[in-house]
């Protein structure tokens, strides 16, 4: 593993982060940072979790009456 490989291993490790808050802190640019984690999924040393699909997210409506429910308490 290269010194970049182990420093974003290293980051991704300790809790999941996104791809740019990666580069950010790793100081590597996000293009050298996306080949690098690609390069680690691939060797099986980190997993990627995918964003949750909108249609699958709550409905905004709800999320309000819960809020405005939370505020009346």
């Amino acid at each position: 593993m290269s010194p970049e490989q182990h420093a974003i291993y290293r980051l991704c490790v300790e809790r999941p982060r996104p791809v740019a808050e990666v580069a950010s802190d790793s100081g590597l640019p996000l293009g050298v940072v996306r080949v690098l984690l690609s390069d680690l999924l691939a060797e099986g040393l980190i997993r990627v979790n995918r964003p949750v699909p909108p249609a699958q997210l709550p409905d905004a409506h709800i999320l309000r009456e819960v809020i405005g429910g939370l505020r009346a308490l």
